[in-house]
């Protein structure tokens, strides 16, 4: 559905592509503009773990420097790059962009 939203308006989205020395959950590119957009999604179970959100979602950001999502976009001339990480409990949510 998500997906389908960005292709219809011109955008070119991959899912779970190989990115860096890992897979982004989502690359959103718009080529015309050369600005991308990189989104890591985790799932930490239903039960507190003694982590909070916001740890967990640090760490999902850290992931996507970690793996360098951003560096395959750099290489093809992609000037802005927006990151964000999600980080999901049971039905709560918190998600947070990159510095």
């Amino acid at each position: 559905m998500v997906t389908g939203m960005f292709l219809g308006a011109g955008y070119a989205v991959k899912s779970n592509a190989e990115a860096g020395t890992g897979r982004a959950d989502v690359m959103i590119k718009e080529q015309r503009r050369r600005r991308a957009l990189v989104i890591e999604v985790k799932w930490f179970g239903k039960k507190e773990n003694g982590n909070s959100l916001e740890k967990e979602c640090a760490d999902v950001l850290a992931q996507i420097e970690k793996e360098q999502y951003k560096k395959n976009l750099e290489l093809e001339g992609y000037k802005t790059m927006l990151c964000y990480g999600a980080a999901f409990r049971g039905k709560t949510c918190l998600i947070k962009m990159a510095d």
